[in-house]
């Protein structure tokens, strides 16, 4: 049986918002530099759900969960990685509220703070098989830092492996976003999600 976690959440973010401290915005934030979207992962008009699948779907016995924190505000997707039973993955899932900005975004970056760890970035659109990603992985730092990525930093995954012929990523067409612990490389995990920018201008 697909077993999953999901959590909606409005609940989070109720408590979220008391601690922001800027105001939350409709619709995808667009940022000061002209063409660049800013979407906060603890912000309920920027994403409805985030939805964890981890590898107990295939019998695995990980486990992870998110919760709200503050100074500054963000998500905390933490738990366990476990190697047992042919397992080694959790992830977070984020959908998109509403669609981008019609524009050509030329890069990404990830605003988090992580455990040293390496983590996964992957992205879905409309126009790929169920259960196939765009994959980038990141090296992240014991600390707050971003990550910039280009659509070429992406490849074509399912369950781990490469995926050809798929539609060349346009970022423009994102509808899901997710963040992927798999180093195999059991113990506990933490990472923690500020926001993500989307750009338009041509570098970053």
């Amino acid at each position: 049986m697909r077993a999953y976690l999901r959590y909606v959440l409005l609940t989070l973010f109720g408590i979220a918002a008391m601690n922001a401290k800027s105001e939350t915005m409709k619709q995808p934030a667009t940022d000061v530099l002209p063409g660049s979207v800013t979407l906060e992962f603890y912000n309920a008009e920027h994403f409805t759900t985030v939805q964890l699948v981890h590898d107990t779907v295939m019998g695995g016995s990980s486990a992870g969960s998110v919760r709200v924190v503050s100074d500054p505000v963000g998500l905390q997707f933490f738990g366990n990685l476990s190697l047992a039973n042919n397992g080694g993955f959790a992830s977070a899932e984020f959908k998109l509220a509403a669609a981008l900005p019609a524009r050509t975004y030329h890069s990404i970056k990830l605003n988090v703070a992580a455990d040293g760890r390496q983590y996964q970035l992957r992205l879905k659109t409309p126009y790929i098989p169920q259960g196939v990603a765009y994959v980038a992985d990141f090296s992240s730092a014991k600390d707050k830092q971003s990550y910039y990525f280009t659509a070429a930093d992406f490849n074509g995954r399912y369950r781990g492996r490469l995926v050809t012929n798929l539609p060349v990523l346009d970022l423009a067409d994102i509808s899901q976003i997710s963040v992927m612990l798999a180093d195999k490389n059991s113990g506990a995990f933490s990472i923690v999600l500020y926001s993500i920018n989307l750009s338009a201008t041509q570098t970053i």
